[in-house]
């Protein structure tokens, strides 16, 4: 439509206009040509994609496949499956935005600092920048689970704390968690009542202290983010502690470095009792050191776990990585990657006969405890780091040998890697779920998967954050 008024315009202008008319005419009906042209090649031609647009296509394609693999069994038919998976999305989910979140806040003060995050010239700087980052998000831990325990700027009145009321327990209902009237109960009995709504049809009911949940519910979202994201800050300080030249030197050194560094992460907790808790409720005051508690384990699991592989690695290779596992593709083979994951089996093994020996005695002291749960929790992480290095090699080595014609650090390294993780750790899901049916009599068989799980979630969170920084 446009061009054939262009025309009729041209032949207007042949009309009024002459010679100079005609030349005119001729220059717009080429220019209308050309322009033709040109649009139909644009249509034909096929558009050359840049690399940025590949790897975001690339991480679509990723994201996808790894989504339709959790839904898969999100939607089996069986309640432990379904559970294990959420469970490992969970962990997965919070440890890939902690580490993305504390490893922009590193590289952030890196580019305003002006340092580089190589060379042993700037490694005493980066030691001492690391261990202040621990300390900050370490306080800044102790701050969240304050504020959430209602110790710092309580949001809930004193008053509120402890009452409990009769309130309606049914999820399929709207009314979920609305208070009911005492006098329309009609059974009560253990915490759980029947009442009958204005109709005369019963209503399920429990006796439910609303505030403690809004308090503990807060707490869970709030404490696992910064934990995770404090245990990743004593990782980077333990890993800039090691690469410095004294300790850099051979696996022995490292490993001393790896206890200095145990010991500075335990002073560290231990000044964080000094918090003051006097005139706060004796409620909340435990549920801020049963927290505190629990994410100094997660701290020292983490960390511990990943410097020890660190070492570990070091020793098998010969050559220390950095806090992003980059190792140099001349010190890792195939062969390698299945030694350290053979490494992982037999500390995962160790980790299972602990909690099979190990068990809760009666009137047991809290620092027993806490050690005991370390032990657990840490020796089935080493399994995790041991695992992520082993793809990691193994795929180097195969990019190396031009089995795949990519670069080890390429994108769709990266994201292959994620995805043979992810779906590992979902299909253990299932032989995980069969061994619990048939040994789930068995004394501390619910602590074995828990941690199994947990390492599970660890696996995947942290091979997606490579595709994603």
């Amino acid at each position: 439509m446009h061009l054939r008024t262009g025309y009729h315009f041209v032949a207007l202008l042949y009309l009024v206009s002459g010679e100079d008319g005609q030349f005119l005419a001729r220059q717009m009906q080429d220019a209308a040509t050309l322009s033709e042209e040109q649009a139909e090649k644009k249509e034909v031609k096929r558009e050359e994609f840049s690399d940025e647009g590949q790897g975001v296509a690339y991480t679509l394609l990723g994201t996808t496949s790894f989504g339709l693999m959790a839904a898969y069994l999100a939607h089996w038919n069986d309640d432990d499956v379904r559970r294990y998976t959420f469970d490992v999305l969970s962990m997965a989910t919070s440890i890939f935005i902690s580490l993305l979140a504390f490893s922009n806040v590193k590289y952030a003060l890196q580019h305003a600092l002006s340092v580089a995050d190589d060379g042993a010239d700037n490694a005493g700087f980066l030691c001492i920048l690391g261990y202040s980052m621990f300390i900050v998000w370490f306080v800044a831990l102790l701050f969240i689970i304050g504020f959430s325990a209602g110790l710092v700027c309580p949001l809930i009145p004193d008053e509120q704390i402890g009452l409990e009321a009769w309130v309606i327990d049914d999820q399929a209902l709207i009314a979920h968690k609305e208070l009911v009237d005492p006098n329309r109960i009609v059974y009560k009995r253990w915490g759980r009542a029947i009442a009958t709504d204005e109709d005369g049809h019963p209503i399920f009911c429990r006796h439910r202290n609303l505030a403690m949940e809004h308090i503990e519910g807060r707490m869970r979202s709030l404490t696992v983010f910064f934990s995770h994201s404090t245990a990743f800050a004593s990782i980077y300080a333990g890993v800039c502690l090691m690469r410095l030249p004294f300790f850099a030197q051979n696996v022995g050194l490292s490993l001393i470095a790896f206890l200095m560094h145990l010991v500075v992460v335990f002073v560290v907790f231990r000044a964080g009792e000094i918090f003051s808790c006097r005139g706060k409720l004796d409620q909340l005051v435990d549920l801020f050191f049963d927290s505190v508690d629990e994410a100094e384990v997660d701290v020292l699991g983490l960390s511990a776990s990943y410097l020890f592989v660190f070492c570990l690695a070091f020793g098998i290779t010969g050559v220390q990585s950095n806090f992003e596992l980059y190792q140099l593709p001349s010190s890792t083979s195939f062969t390698k990657g299945i030694g350290i994951l053979a490494c992982g089996l037999v500390v995962l093994a160790s980790s299972v006969a602990l909690v099979v020996l190990w068990h809760r005695r009666a009137n047991e002291p809290t620092f027993r405890t806490k050690v005991r749960e370390l032990l657990q929790s840490g020796l089935s992480l080493v399994f995790s780091w041991c695992s992520i290095r082993a793809v990691q090699w193994a795929s180097i080595d195969l990019c190396k040998k031009h089995v795949f014609a990519l670069l080890p650090a390429s994108l769709i390294v990266k994201l292959a890697s994620a995805l043979i993780i992810s779906a590992a750790s979902f299909m253990l899901i299932l032989p995980l779920d069969k061994i619990e049916d048939s040994i789930r009599d068995l004394r501390g068989t619910g602590r074995i998967f828990k941690d199994v799980i947990i390492a599970l979630g660890v696996v995947v969170g942290v091979s997606w954050e490579p595709v994603f920084n």
